[in-house]
C-alpha cells in the first residue's frame, strides 16, 4: 500500500516531502528540548531564588518578632511584594501556628491557615499548591531553627510557564522561516535532480518511437549528468544495431528471393526435365513391344529417377540439412566440412571439443552452423586459401565456434566499413550472434591470414 502510493507521487515532490518533513521534526525535536530544558532550569533559579528571599526575611525578622516590632515587619514585606512581582504573598506565623503579618488583602485563607496550623517546622520546605490564580510554590523558612516562627513565601508558576512559551514560540515562528527557506531550497534542488531525469524519460520514450536523434543535454559531471553520456552512447549503440538489424533484413529478404529464384531455376532446369524426359519415356515404354526394348527403357528411367531424387536431396539439404536437427551440430558441420573440402579442395580440420555429444539449444545451434558456413563460404570466395581450422568448444558458460584460414586477409577497418560489411556478409553473421546475445570477433591483417571467433551464452541449465 505505502509502496503504491509512494509511487504514484513524482520525484520533486518526494524530495520537497522529504526536505519538509526533517525541518518539521528538527523543529519538534529543538522546541520539545528546549522546552523541557527551560522548564527545569527556569524552576531551580525560581526555586533558588525564592529561598534567598525567604532566607533574607528569616534573618531580617528575627529581632522584630522577638521585640514585637509587627508594624515594622508589615513594611518590611510589603516592600518585599512591591519589589518582586512574581510573589504572590508573604506572611509570618509564630511557634503555635498563629497568624503574625501577611500580605493578603482581603484577609487571610481559611484554607491556608487550615493547612499551617499547628505543623512543626524543622528546615525548609517547598510546596507546590493549586490556587485560583494557578499553581503557587510555598517556600517556608523557619525563623531561629522554628523557635521565633515560619516565614511563607508564595511565587506565581505562571510567570515561568509563560517565558517557557515565549521561548517555543520563538523556536515556532523560526521554523517557519526556515521552512519556508527549505522550501525553496528543495523546489530548486529538486529541479535541478528532475530536469536532466525528464529529459531522459522524453529521450527514452523517443527511443521506443525509433527517433534516435536525441542528444544527451550538457549537465554537469555528477551521477545523473554520467547517466545521460551512458544513455546516449546505449542509444548510439542501439542506433548502430538497428541499421545493422534493418541491413540484415533486407539481405535476408534479398537472400530468400535468390534463394527462391535459385530453387526456381534448379528445379526448372533439372528436376523439371528429368521429370519430363521419364514421362516421355513411360510414353515410349508404354507403346513399346520388344521386352528387350522393355527392359532398356526402363533402365534408363531408373537412372533418370536415382538422379532426380539427387537432385531434390541436394536442393533439401542446401535449405536446411535434416542431420542438423537429428543428430546435432557436431554431426552437421562435419559432414558439411566434409563436403566442402572435396568441393573446394581445400585442408580443412575440424575439432570439436568439450560438448561430450550432448546437444545445444535449437538456436544455439542454427546460428552456428549458419556463421560457420558463411565463414567458410568467404574463404572459398575472397581467402585465397589452402588451410582452413574450425574449433567448437564449450568454455564457461558459453560455445564458442573458432574459424580459421592461412589466406590473404583483410583490412579489418575495411570490413568496418559499410561497403567492407556487404562484401563479405560479416555483419549478418555479427547480428545473428548478437540475436542470442552472442560476440563476433575478427582478427585479420593483410597476408596473415583471417581468424573469426563467434562466442555464444547458454543457459545455466544448458551448461
Amino acid at each position: 500500500m505505502f509502496w503504491s502510493v509512494a509511487g504514484a507521487v513524482s520525484v520533486r515532490t518526494k524530495i520537497m516531502g522529504i526536505i519538509i518533513g526533517l525541518i518539521l521534526a528538527l523543529g519538534f525535536v529543538v522546541g520539545l528540548v528546549v522546552q523541557r530544558g527551560l522548564s527545569v532550569t527556569l524552576e531551580r533559579e525560581r526555586q533558588e531564588w525564592g529561598l534567598a528571599i525567604a532566607t533574607g526575611l528569616s534573618n531580617q525578622a528575627q529581632e522584630l518578632i522577638l521585640t514585637d516590632h509587627l508594624f515594622a515587619l508589615y513594611t518590611l514585606v510589603r516592600n518585599m511584594l512591591d519589589t518582586y512581582k512574581d510573589i504572590l504573598y508573604i506572611f509570618f506565623v509564630d511557634r503555635d501556628g498563629n497568624i503574625l503579618v501577611h500580605t493578603f488583602e482581603g484577609g487571610f485563607p481559611e484554607d491556608f491557615l487550615q493547612v499551617h496550623r499547628g505543623r512543626r517546622w524543622d528546615g525548609t520546605r517547598v510546596e507546590v499548591f493549586d490556587t485560583e490564580q494557578g499553581p503557587v510554590r510555598d517556600i517556608a523558612v523557619p525563623i531561629l531553627n522554628g523557635r521565633a516562627g515560619v516565614v511563607h513565601v508564595g511565587m506565581s508558576e505562571g510567570g515561568m510557564a509563560e517565558t517557557v512559551a515565549g521561548y517555543v514560540r520563538q523556536i515556532i515562528i523560526a521554523t517557519a522561516a526556515v521552512l519556508l527557506v527549505g522550501l525553496l531550497f528543495a523546489f530548486v534542488l529538486s529541479t535541478i535532480l528532475t530536469k536532466p531525469v525528464s529529459q531522459l524519460v522524453q529521450a527514452t520514450e523517443a527511443i521506443g518511437r525509433g527517433d534516435f536523434t536525441w542528444k544527451a543535454p550538457l549537465w554537469a559531471k555528477d551521477e545523473v549528468g554520467r547517466l545521460g553520456d551512458s544513455f546516449e552512447a546505449m542509444a548510439e549503440e542501439l542506433k548502430r544495431k538497428e541499421r545493422l538489424r534493418a541491413q540484415l533484413l533486407q539481405k535476408v529478404i534479398s537472400a530468400q528471393e535468390e534463394e527462391r529464384k535459385r530453387i526456381a531455376r534448379e528445379l526448372h532446369d533439372e528436376t523439371s526435365q528429368s521429370l519430363t524426359s521419364l514421362m516421355v519415356g513411360l510414353k515410349v515404354l508404354e507403346e513399346a513391344g520388344d521386352p528387350e526394348e522393355v527392359k532398356l527403357r526402363a533402365v534408363e528411367l531408373r537412372s533418370l529417377v536415382a538422379k532426380t531424387l539427387d537432385e531434390v536431396h541436394h536442393l533439401a539439404h542446401a535449405l536446411r540439412p535434416s542431420i542438423l536437427d537429428d543428430l546435432g551440430l557436431v554431426a552437421a558441420l562435419e559432414r558439411y566440412v566434409k563436403g566442402y573440402a572435396g568441393t573446394t579442395g581445400l585442408h580443412v580440420d575440424f575439432y570439436a571439443q568439450d560438448l561430450n555429444g550432448r546437444r545445444l539449444p535449437s538456436p544455439v545451434e542454427t546460428t552456428l552452423y549458419r556463421i560457420v558456413q558463411e565463414a567458410l563460404t568467404n574463404v572459398a570466395k575472397h581467402a585465397n586459401a589452402k588451410n582452413v581450422s574450425i574449433i567448437l568448444e564449450q568454455r564457461g558458460r558459453g560455445v564458442v565456434a573458432v574459424v580459421e584460414d592461412d589466406g590473404r586477409g583483410f583490412d579489418v577497418t575495411w570490413w568496418r566499413s559499410r561497403e567492407g560489411a556487404k562484401g563479405l556478409g560479416l555483419a549478418g553473421m555479427e547480428e545473428r550472434a548478437s540475436l542470442l546475445g552472442g560476440t563476433l570477433t575478427v582478427e585479420s591483417r593483410p597476408g596473415s591470414g583471417t581468424t573469426i571467433v563467434v562466442e555464444i551464452p547458454l543457459m545455466p541449465e544448458v551448461t
